[in-house]
């Protein structure tokens, strides 16, 4: 492999890749599309440190605006709702209370049953407050990021996919390389080349 350890500012192109994966794949479709195997070259991950890069296509972290999650406060509405139920329900176990004879009779009817609903007002508006709101945001996007077991260290990755063309002022075929490097998830180095 003499031809690899040249230096990387005698290439044409210059891509990285953030798994071998996909630098597979580009180099797979680099030579489907007539590059040979004197033009694309595999290198190692740490051989491209330093280089000038810039993203291409929509903006990347657009997708973490969407992934934000939020969780709304304690409903109004739903106070006055939980209010209103405990109070009548307070209200009406006292009602019963005095009607089924249960409750001592030297408590005056009105008023306990007043004092009943108050409370049962007031446990209800604690309750709604104390109720959390709904969660807001993740539109359905898994946010768990996939470990990956038994990846190589940094160092032993090939993920630089290197392009030297015999005849550079051929636009057309450079081109075509730099529209497959980029298609298949490659950041090129714009520093190489020029």
């Amino acid at each position: 492999m003499p031809q690899q350890q040249q230096q990387y500012a005698d290439y044409d192109l210059l891509a990285v890749f953030p798994d071998e994966s996909k630098a597979d794949a580009a180099e797979t479709k680099l030579h489907r599309e007539g590059f040979s195997e004197e033009e694309v070259f595999r290198l190692e991950a740490g051989t491209a440190t330093g280089g000038e890069f810039r993203d291409h296509g929509p903006n990347r972290n657009r997708g973490a605006f969407f992934l934000q999650t939020t969780r709304t406060g304690p409903s109004p509405v739903r106070a006055i709702l939980f209010a209103l139920l405990f109070g009548l329900i307070l209200a009406g176990v006292t009602f019963l209370l005095f009607v089924a004879n249960f409750a001592v009779t030297s408590l005056p009817e009105t008023p306990t049953i007043v004092v009943g609903a108050i409370i049962g007002i007031l446990l209800g508006a604690i309750v709604g407050f104390l109720q959390r709101g709904r969660m807001r945001g993740a539109i359905g996007q898994n946010t768990t990021q996939a470990t990956h077991i038994g990846r190589k260290r940094p160092g032993e990755e090939r993920t630089v996919i290197a392009v030297r063309l015999p005849d550079p002022e051929n636009i057309t075929r450079k081109s075509r390389a730099r529209a497959i490097l980029l298609n298949n998830g490659g950041k090129i180095d714009r520093s190489v080349g020029r």
